[in-house]
Order: structure tokens, then C-alpha cells, then sequence
């Protein structure tokens, strides 16, 4: 978030374009610039909820500062090495982000229940290893992101992509420099010419990603680094020169107009969906021109920069002068630990002070403490929330930034086989201290996220009647049989997330499709191994296809059971947050490509390759893309088996469960189970649940045999996150392994020996349905189409794949179903 810069010193400045620059005088301005910045991010965080254009201008600044540098060093044959460089780099960053992510890793030990631990942990890894913005965007898309909620070190994002740029870019800088000395010429137009080029394809490359792949576009180091090298630009040909005499009256108008823009940022545009795009360019001009409004004006002669003593220049106005205030000059010098501070310290008071906090599926983060905890006591809370981080940020910085700050500029050496700096390094006890405690937390935090799951997986649970466990853990039998539960038993799987304990195994094997792919896996590791994808009885000739979406793939560890009973190979095809037989936008917006192709792919092979023992698929969905009810029919599903079943190929059509909803979005049962909610309010609610299944219907006249296991996990209008003291789901939408495990013998009977059309009506009608608790004066919950945010259709409205008046297809769900990973938090 902040680059190393010096700007003092009287070394001449290069000649750009033709002219040599004014003296280079520390720019107190700018310093005030970065207490703006950084004022506007954490009150906006804070009581506003929104993006605003801190980090962007955070950005720009550093960019200036990075760039100029950079490349004179690279041009110096005296300059420092690269190693060096990098060192400097991290010098100045890394001590603050460890001390600041060990301690919050200790304070989430304290506040938080074990079940988030874990995230914490892999989150953590994610910020010290400079790679939380790609951990972020592939959250999104990730099967294991399962509902996140609001990470603690999300704001980490934009310090992994300004260290991924600075590297880059340093690497590209040392060797154009090293290509034009070997060249004989002094290679400066070349680095300024590729910055150039490099700022304009980064630019034109955010335009086209923001329409295809916001949450990639918001995260992505290739998109963002227009906003740094323009700051590079802006640095080469702005800073350090002066004004011309004439224009000095712009000053002042200048500076309002960047400050305007700058704030109005947050407040008229939404940057989640924006940024880095073309809007970008509102804050960044606005801050050009609070930086332009600040440089010194020249003499009447042109000859040097008019200086005043104490290092202010004469005539500072307007905006300048306030930047250069004490109050600004104090939020400067601390920024980048206030940064480092107020986020975590935001996201743990909201947690502490908020009983929603642990099941909140908001996209933007959080929507502003005073939206989460009512007006009077956000304000409170949010008030102590920015008390606390800035004396934090001021302990960090007096204590651990400023004392281990590079002094100087060190002697030219590639420092990794230089003896003398070894034995200088092992000559300073402060230093083997420093660099052994840094060592020592770092490994900590690293191995944290593991730590935590070896230690509260708990012990697997064995399914099936023949279970010593059974009686303990009847699971769907407490509903399906009234299978008495016992009291005072422990919830298993563990309500902690772990791959191991929640994913099936298509996604541990690596036998599913992920976002970014669009040809079939047939093999382990995504086709890189010669092992099969296969399940069940895996030597049989029969054969049955898994297909389409995530919530297809859930009922895989029933298949595999069913599959050896009966001798059936099970095949998945499956492909993250695709189905079958529909057009499908990505989560936030933007053709979902990969889907499309996949899915020609998907349909082809298994006409081509057609099974012995049919397709099992999902056949309903919900109506919004939170999963919020009721469930429909598309077009499109309808479509796909109908080529099915003229092809000779049988449907095994399973309903869709309800989606768990928390204030009108997507909430997280096994968090809420976790930190100790009651089951019953912790899971969906059937209302989102037609008491017919609309398949039924839909599809008459198929050859498909209807599957609807509501009557397993739902009663009296409620679908409880823990049946016969088994966790049902794994966030809010998706079983456990193990619950689906236990559904096999309800899903066997039902493909093979199902009951009447009319009896199952009658059950599933009977589990939807809200009673009084005694099982008589049934009253129907509501069930018309509510007010629920939608995603438009594509237009053109592609044919087939959308079912008539009323559907509005909610877009792509990735498996885990991630939406809070996604949404950028400011």
C-alpha cells in the first residue's frame, strides 16, 4: 500500500525530455495526500460501506515514487543490485504487515470461534506470502470457499498486487537497463517508452477484463497496473519540476477540484463494480491535480524553485496548505500501519457486537458498522474502532516501522555471497534477533491454517445402519423414520472447515472443472493423471453419469455408495458453477464462456458415449442468484433431457434443497451452528420450497424418475443445519459428505423402488408445510416470487435456456458458493 521513497537531497535530477529538472525538495504535500487517503478508506470502511478512492490515490502515489527511482538506480553502474532493491522493498513493509497479522492471528484465537480459526489462518499465510489478491479472486471460484465471511486481512489485496507490480517491474527494469549499458546507450527513453506502452495495454486490458470478469478484473495485478505506472508517468514528468510563473493562479482551482473529486469517488460511484476501469480515472486525475497544485512555482527567470525555509515553499494555497497541516502530515506517517490496523479491528468489533455477524453473506463486505449495528450504537463502536487502530498504528509505527527502516543507502553488494555483509549481519546481536524473530513468526502464521485443521477435524463419522454409531447418529432416519436423537452428543463432521471432512471426493481428486477450464476431466489432477475418474463399482460395465453444477456433485458420496451396491460405474462431469442446458452469466456479471463450451463438450460425450444406467442431474433451481425461492423449472434444464430421452438415455432428476437465507442474501449454516446457534435457525427455510415440486410437472412425458429428498432434511417448514445430530450442510447450501453418505439408502429407493407420484407429493408437502409444532392447524407459508435481488438476462436472450415469465436466472454458483470472497472491501 505504501512504497519506500526518499525525496530529499541535492542530487541533480535527470534530464527529462530535454530539460533538467528543479532541485528534488522533500513534498510535504504529498505526505498530507496519503493522510487524506487513508482517511477517506477507513471512515468509509467504517461508516459507509463503500469503495472509496484511498487505496486508487495509494496506488498513483506510490507508483511516483517507485518508478523514477527505480530506473535511475537501474541506470547508475553504481546503483544498487537487484537483490538490494528488494530488499529495501521489503524491509520497509514486511515487519509492520507481520506484527500486524500475528497479532490479529492472536486476538482471532480470542474472539472467534475454532470453526474460524482455520479461514483466519490460510488467510493470514495468504497476506505475508504478498498473494491475498489472487487468494481472493480464486475464492470466488474456488469449490473450498464455501460462503466465506468477511476475511480479516482482505484489505491485504492491494499490498499483494503493488508488491507483485514492484517486482515485475523492477525485474523488467534491471535487465532493459542491463540490455541498453551492453548496447552503449544510456537506455532511459526505452524504460520511459515501455512504461508507456505498459500503462496503455494495462488500461485497455482492465477495460476488457471489467466486462468479462469483474472479481478477477478488481484483484488482477495486469489490470491494476495502469494505476501505478500512470503514477510513474505522472512522477517522470511532473515531480520534481516546477510551475511556470504564469500559471500559478491554477493552483488554488486545481486543488478544490482534485479534492472534489477525490471524496465525491466514494459517494457517486460504486468501484467494486468499476474499478479499475475508465471510472478509475476520476480519483486519479484528482489526485494529479492535488499533486500539481502543490508543486513549487518557478521564478520569473525559470531558473530555480522558489523555497521557503523548513523545506515549505513560498506561496503554498488552497488545498496545499491544508495537506501540509499538522493533522494530515500525522495520518501521513502513519498510513500504511493504519492501513494495516483498522480493517481487522473493524471486521472483529462487528463479529463481537453483532449477533449476524457470523452468518452475513453481504457481496460489498460490510456494509458500514452502523448499517450492522443500528445507528447509535455503530457510531459507538465504530468510533472506538477508529480510536484503537490509530493508537495501534502509531505503536506500530513508532515501534517497529521507524526503528527498522533502512538508514541510507548502503554499499553496492549482491549481498547473498558477500562475506563482508554476512559478518557484519552476524556481528549485530539486534540484527540475529530481529531477522530470528521474523523467521519465527513467519513460520508460525504459514503453518497456522494446518495446524488448526490436524488439531479440530474431530473423529470421521462412520455411516450406515451397521454403524456402532448408528444410534448416536441417525441422521436422516429422524426425520424420515422418526429415529429417536439422543441429547448431549457432539455434532459430527465438525462444524470447523476442512477439505477433508467437506468436499466430496470429484474435488479432492481433482476430478471436476474448474472456472477457468472448458474441456473435460477424465482423470485425476484436472487430467494430468492416468488414474480414471470414476466412483462406485469402478470394474463394472454399467455406467451412470454425475452431471452439471455443484449441486449435482453433493450427492456423489450417496452415488458411490449405490454405485457398489449395484454394481454401477458413476462418472462425474461436472463443472464448477455450470449445468447443463442453460446460459449461464458469471457470479458478477459478464459471459461465462468456459460454461458454454463445457457444457457442447459435456452433452456431446454422453450422447456419444451413451450410459447404461442414465444421467442423474438436478432438475429445479431457486429463482434468485442468493438462492432465495421459490424453485422453478428453466427452459433449458427441461431441453437437455428431452435430448436425452430421444436419445434413449434415461434422467435421474433430483430436486434442488434450499439455499439458507440471512437478510435477504446467502448465509452460512455451519458457521452458524459453529458459534452456537440454534440448528433449527441455522438452516434454510422450506418456504423457499414450492409444496409441488415444479419437476414434476415440467418434465412430463420424459423418461426421467423424479427424486425429491426434502422430506430427509426438512419438517414442519424448517430445514435445521443439523438432522439427527449430523451437520447437514457445509456452508448454506451444500451437504457434508457425510450427510449425503447417510441420504443413500432414502436415494436408492427412490430411483429403484420409489413410491406413487402422489405419495411423495404428499410427503414433501407435509415437510414444506409450516405447522403450530403438534402437527395439526397447518398454515401455508407464502410462496409467491418475493422481492429478491436479481441478475438480468444476457441479451440477446439465448435459446434454449430460460423458462417463461417470472425466471431470471441468478448466475453462475460456483461450488461453496463464495460471494463474500469476491466483493472487494472498499
Amino acid at each position: 500500500m505504501e512504497a519506500a521513497y526518499t525525496t530529499t537531497g541535492d542530487r541533480p535530477a535527470p534530464v527529462l525530455g530535454g530539460r533538467r529538472s528543479a532541485r528534488r525538495t522533500h513534498r510535504r504535500d504529498i505526505d498530507g495526500l496519503r493522510g487524506l487517503a487513508i482517511a477517506l478508506v477507513v471512515v468509509f470502511h467504517v461508516f459507509v460501506g463503500k469503495v472509496s478512492a484511498g487505496v486508487d490515490v495509494f496506488l498513483l502515489i506510490g507508483g511516483i515514487f517507485f518508478f523514477a527511482p527505480q530506473i535511475r538506480n537501474a541506470l547508475n553502474p553504481a546503483g544498487l543490485t537487484v537483490v538490494q532493491s528488494v530488499l529495501r522493498i521489503v524491509q520497509r513493509l514486511y515487519p509492520a504487515l507481520l506484527t500486524v497479522v500475528s497479532l490479529v492471528m492472536l486476538l482471532a484465537l480470542v474472539v472467534y470461534q475454532v470453526s474460524r480459526w482455520a479461514q483466519a489462518g490460510g488467510d493470514a499465510a495468504s497476506s505475508l506470502l504478498y498473494v491475498q489478491n489472487l487468494h481472493l479472486a480464486a475464492a470466488g471460484a474456488e469449490y473450498s470457499a464455501v460462503n466465506r465471511d468477511v476475511s480479516l486481512f482482505q484489505h491485504i489485496w492491494s499490498m499483494s498486487v503493488q508488491l507483485q507490480i514492484y517486482l515485475g517491474s523492477l525485474l523488467v527494469i534491471v535487465v532493459f537497463a542491463a540490455v541498453s549499458r551492453w548496447r552503449g546507450r544510456t537506455g532511459g527513453r526505452l524504460l520511459h517508452r515501455t512504461l508507456s506502452v505498459a500503462t496503455v495495454l494495462s488500461f485497455a486490458y482492465a477495460v476488457w477484463l471489467g466486462a468479462h470478469d469483474q472479481a478477477m478484473n478488481y484483484y488482477s495485478p495486469f489490470s491494476r497496473f495502469w494505476e501505478i505506472g500512470l503514477g510513474g508517468l505522472f512522477g517522470l514528468w511532473m515531480v520534481g519540476r516546477g510551475i511556470p510563473w504564469v500559471w500559478r493562479w491554477l493552483r488554488w482551482p486545481a486543488g478544490v477540484l482534485g479534492l472534489l473529486l477525490i471524496v465525491a469517488t466514494g459517494l457517486f460511484l460504486d468501484g467494486a463494480a468499476q474499478f479499475p476501469g475508465p471510472w478509475t480515472l476520476v480519483p486519479l486525475v484528482g489526485a494529479v491535480l492535488v499533486i500539481a497544485a502543490g508543486t513549487p512555482v518557478l521564478e520569473p527567470d525559470g531558473d530555480r524553485v522558489r523555497a521557503a525555509a523548513e523545506g515549505r515553499t513560498v506561496g503554498s494555497v488552497g488545498v496545499t496548505r491544508l495537506l501540509e497541516g499538522r493533522f494530515f502530515q500525522f495520518l501521513g506517517r502513519i498510513s500504511y500501519s493504519l492501513y494495516l490496523w483498522h480493517w481487522p479491528l473493524l471486521v472483529l468489533a462487528t463479529y463481537l457486537f453483532s449477533a449476524s455477524a457470523g452468518t452475513r453473506g453481504q457481496g460489498d463486505g460490510l456494509a458500514g458498522i452502523t448499517a450492522t449495528l443500528g445507528t447509535g450504537r455503530g457510531v459507538a463502536v465504530g468510533t472506538g474502532v477508529v480510536v484503537l487502530s490509530l493508537v495501534a498504528a502509531w505503536l506500530t509505527h513508532r515501534y517497529v516501522e521507524t526503528p527498522l527502516r533502512q538508514k541510507g543507502k548502503p554499499e553496492r553488494s549482491w549481498m547473498l555471497w558477500d562475506r563482508r555483509y554476512w559478518a557484519a549481519l552476524l556481528r549485530s546481536r539486534a540484527k540475529v534477533v530481529t531477522v530470528a524473530v521474523l523467521v519465527v513468526a513467519t513460520a508460525a502464521v504459514l503453518s497456522s491454517e494446518r495446524l488448526v485443521q490436524v488439531h479440530t477435524a474431530g473423529p470421521a463419522l462412520v455411516v450406515g445402519e451397521d454403524s456402532p454409531e448408528y444410534d448416536d447418529y441417525p441422521g436422516p432416519q429422524a426425520f424420515l423414520e422418526d429415529a429417536p436423537v439422543p441429547d448431549g452428543v457432539d455434532v459430527r463432521p465438525a462444524a470447523v472447515w476442512n477439505k477433508e471432512t467437506m468436499l466430496p471426493e470429484t474435488a479432492l481428486d481433482g476430478c471436476l472443472v474448474e472456472v477457468e477450464g472448458e474441456d473435460l476431466v477424465l482423470t485425476h489432477d484436472q487430467g494430468s493423471s492416468d488414474v480414471p475418474c470414476v466412483y462406485g463399482d469402478t470394474d463394472s460395465d454399467r455406467t451412470m453419469y454425475l452431471a452439471g453444477g455443484s449441486h449435482s456433485e453433493h450427492f456423489l458420496p450417496a452415488l458411490d455408495i449405490i454405485g457398489k451396491e449395484r454394481g454401477i460405474r458413476v462418472v462425474p462431469m461436472v463443472k464448477m458453477g455450470c449445468v447443463l442446458g442453460m446460459r449461464i452469466e458469471r457470479m458478477r456479471g459478464g459471459d461465462y464462456g468456459e460454461c458454454y463450451t463445457w457444457q457442447d463438450k459435456a452433452t456431446g460425450y454422453i450422447l456419444d458415449n451413451p450410459p447404461t444406467d442414465g444421467v442423474f442431474m438436478t432438475t429445479t433451481r431457486p429463482t434468485a442468484r442468493t438462492g432465495a425461492g421459490p424453485d422453478q423449472v428453466p427452459d433449458g434444464y427441461v431441453d437437455v433431457v428431452r435430448r436425452f430421452s430421444e436419445a434413449g438415455i434415461h434422467t435421474w432428476g433430483v430436486r434442488d434443497n434450499p439455499w439458507r437465507q440471512n437478510n435477504g442474501e446467502l448465509g452460512n449454516s455451519m458457521l452458524c451452528v459453529a458459534d452456537g446457534g440454534d440448528p433449527g435457525e441455522c438452516g434454510p427455510s422450506a418456504a423457499e420450497l414450492l409444496e409441488d415440486n415444479p419437476a414434476l410437472e415440467a418434465y412430463r412425458g420424459l423418461d426421467i424418475t423424479h427424486v425429491d429428498l426434502t422430506a430427509a432434511y426438512c419438517r414442519d417448514g424448517v430445514c435445521p443445519a443439523v438432522v439427527g445430530n449430523v451437520l447437514v450442510y457445509r456452508d448454506g447450501n451444500h451437504f457434508t459428505p457425510a450427510w449425503s453418505a447417510m441420504l443413500a439408502p432414502e436415494l436408492s429407493r427412490q430411483m429403484y423402488h420409489p413410491d406413487s407420484v402422489e405419495d411423495l407429493r404428499r410427503t414433501v408437502a407435509e415437510a414444506v408445510r409450516a405447522t403450530d409444532g403438534a402437527g395439526d392447524g397447518a398454515t401455508a407459508p407464502a410462496l409467491a416470487p418475493k422481492d429478491v435481488r436479481r441478475l438480468p438476462k444476457p441479451e440477446p436472450v439465448p435459446e434454449p435456456g430460460w423458462v417463461g415469465p417470472g425466471y431470471v436466472d441468478q448466475g453462475w454458483v460456483a461450488p461453496g458458493w463464495a460471494e463474500p470472497a469476491y466483493a472487494p472491501p472498499y
